[in-house]
């Protein structure tokens, strides 16, 4: 329901003409988002007690990742008025690229929302950098926002725990974002510091092993395309029991120039494949995990199956149980 309602507002926001209209909607999608995000980061937290966060080890470009998140991260700067920057050196590290991202990019929201856009004269300025160490290479992200008492820096790392938030403003999150970071620093043995002083500002910091300097053929391919692909005459199956959520996906799909196989199971959309014996396709396959006659590990199979075609595909689902993430990992997906 939460996706359903999230893809409705999206596009309410973008054709709604009336002004008061408009500011209705971008109130109801913050507080979608915000929702969101909490329950997001609640599942985080589930899979890494479980211990069903899975991680793979492996050479990792530093620029390319740490541009790729600084980019993404500047419109939320920009925002607040904040200043973001990054300093970085040609290094190869050894990590998880997608956890490292993730604390990385927790470390990056956590300083925008506790950094006001001007304190005691000065602009608010956050600095993503990184600075090898011997074997190692330490990236951080400094603030000059509010700081952390040093009797409470110990606490921040903790779930649901908010230093400066006792009216618990939803813009600022819920607590979880630096439990996260925790939480996959002792999954991947990354050492975790913070360094702040109350007014001044923090660093928040986190070390990895470092290889070596990135080579010569590399350094052309740092950075990655951030514009938004083709999708022009794609055909993407999707295959999703809810039919609200159906609809609304396809309807994105279709105004990106996609065109659409939908069904609430492998068996529809087989068939309408069949029926309309289409030129080419289908290119891509999106499954819902929990579908109502069988899993969508299944259903990707019986299109695969039914096409003779190793189809790319993404699956969804809320449900990040041990059993479900092993059962989805043997699938090869």
């Amino acid at each position: 329901p939460l996706t359903t309602l999230g893809l409705k507002l999206n596009y309410l926001g973008r054709n709604v003409e009336s002004n008061r209209l408009a500011e209705d909607v971008s109130i109801a999608q913050r507080q979608v988002d915000a929702l969101e995000d909490m329950i997001n980061g609640a599942l985080d937290i589930c899979r890494l007690e479980a211990g069903t966060w899975n991680v793979e080890i492996q050479e990792v470009v530093l620029p390319s990742l740490l541009l790729d998140l600084v980019v993404d991260m500047q419109p939320l700067a920009e925002a607040k008025g904040l200043k973001l920057g990054l300093h970085s050196r040609p290094c190869l590290v050894r990590t998880d690229r997608h956890a490292l991202d993730r604390i990385v990019r927790n470390m990056v929201i956590n300083a925008i929302r506790y950094t006001p856009s001007e304190q005691g004269g000065k602009k608010g300025h956050i600095l993503v950098s990184c600075q090898r160490r011997g074997n190692h290479v330490k990236i951080s992200v400094w603030d000059n926002g509010i700081g952390i008492p040093e009797d409470r820096q110990a606490d921040i790392f903790k779930s649901y725990v908010q230093v400066d938030n006792p009216e618990r403003n939803r813009e600022k999150g819920f607590g979880l974002g630096l439990s996260i970071v925790q939480g996959l620093a002792n999954l991947l043995g990354h050492k975790l510091d913070v360094d702040s002083t109350p007014g001044r500002g923090s660093r928040f910091s986190v070390t990895v092993p470092f290889i070596g300097l990135i080579p010569p053929e590399l350094h052309a391919v740092q950075t990655v395309e951030s514009d938004n692909p083709d999708l022009t005459n794609m055909v993407v199956v999707i295959i999703e029991d809810d039919s609200d959520l159906r609809i609304e996906i396809s309807m994105r799909l279709i105004e990106q120039g996609c065109y659409v196989v939908a069904g609430e199971s492998s068996h529809d959309v087989i068939e309408q494949l069949r029926i309309e014996a289409l030129a080419s396709g289908p290119h891509f396959i999106l499954s819902d995990y929990r579908l109502e006659h069988e899993d969508g590990v299944a259903a990707i199979a019986a299109v695969r199956t039914a096409v003779d075609a190793s189809i790319p595909a993404i699956l969804w689902s809320g449900d990040t149980s041990s059993a479900v993430l092993k059962k989805v990992a043997a699938s090869g997906m």
